[in-house]
């Protein structure tokens, strides 16, 4: 995936995988994909060109914000929205399902991008900085202005099978083609 995605985007392979370093622990935990995963970070690299590492600590904050509960004042409470949470329902994303379990961060993702462009600007940088604070809001922005990338991303991410032995055969043939050149001018 990470190969692919590196060949189709703006960004590296290198850069995919220093910036997952930066979040991978939390992905499992808050049910993000490993293809959501790689294909917001390479969105956000190839369009933003800022560095991996500074990416994904980014996304880091972004994606624990995101699904942000707190406890409730007694047991029989169970849970309530953390301020990042109501900030997502106040624009129609809710991060609870029907039956009040915690929906996976890929559904709040595809989620909130449905809702994004029928928000004003305003309301998109409110919401981004509530949620992603002064320092990472300008991801989640690049983020969701760009979710036909993310698409595309996700695409490649779901039929990048092959893809490292694909890169390997392109550098082998472009190895074997340079050496046949070689030995037919020295003949």
């Amino acid at each position: 995936v990470i190969t692919a995605l590196g060949a189709n985007t703006a960004s590296s392979s290198a850069e995919i995988a220093a910036g997952l370093e930066k979040f991978a622990s939390v992905a499992e935990t808050i049910g993000l994909s490993y293809d959501y995963s790689t294909a917001a970070l390479a969105t956000i690299v190839a369009n933003t060109r800022q560095s991996a590492d500074t990416v994904g600590t980014g996304l880091r904050t972004i994606f624990s914000r995101l699904q942000g509960l707190s406890l409730g004042e007694t047991l029989e409470d169970g849970v309530d929205l953390n301020k990042y949470s109501k900030a997502l329902k106040t624009v129609g994303v809710d991060i609870l399902d029907a039956s009040g379990k915690m929906k996976n961060m890929d559904t709040i993702l595809t989620d909130l991008a449905g809702k994004w462009d029928s928000l004003s600007k305003a309301q998109q940088t409110a919401l981004a900085q509530t949620v992603g604070g002064v320092r990472q809001y300008t991801n989640l922005i690049a983020l969701m202005n760009n979710w036909g990338d993310m698409e595309e991303n996700l695409k490649t991410a779901g039929n990048a099978e092959g893809s490292l032995q694909d890169q390997a055969d392109i550098y082998a043939e472009s190895w074997e083609g340079a050496r046949d050149r070689v030995n037919a001018a020295a003949e």
